[in-house]
């Protein structure tokens, strides 16, 4: 794979591609070698979790940020003693965004609810924004939170 300077080096995007990607600040055509590259990357996909969790990034919420198609084994555990229900739960991460997740679930989620995701030995604090029926579960989206206070 070719690119430009620093873009997709020895076949893999740089952390600096990948911290841009997320940010929004490479140009379209950069950006999209860096999605392309993503699809078909395991290790990207993971430097690029990695990144999205530990960063602080501060922003416009919103579907302009890059949405990254993953797909990585998880483990759902739900915070909110009122609506837990059972033992933690098998998800699949389907997308990764730098505010958030994508997950798949067999279980419906309700909005709001504090839930903890472990995933490629990293834990995520997150709250449920939505929960859609799909055809294989239930879809929901995850926003991170950086603490109880925040939630």
């Amino acid at each position: 794979m070719g690119g430009k300077k620093g873009l997709l080096s020895l076949n893999h995007a740089t952390a600096q591609d990948l911290e841009q990607y997320v940010s929004g600040l490479l140009s379209d055509e950069d950006s999209s070698v860096v999605h392309q590259h993503l699809e078909n990357c395991e290790e990207c996909q993971n430097r690029l979790a990695e990144i999205a969790i530990q960063a602080q990034w501060k922003g416009a919420e919103g579907r302009r940020e890059p949405r990254v198609p993953v797909n990585f084994s998880g483990r759902l555990k739900w915070l909110d003693p009122v609506t837990s229900v059972g033992p933690p739960h098998d998800v699949q991460i389907i997308e990764i965004s730098r505010t958030g997740l994508k997950i798949l679930t067999p279980r419906y989620l309700i909005p709001k609810t504090l839930i903890q995701i472990h995933f490629n030995g990293k834990a995520m604090l997150g709250k449920v924004v939505y929960c859609e029926k799909s055809d294989s579960g239930y879809q929901a989206g995850i926003r991170q939170v950086e603490d109880f206070l925040s939630a």
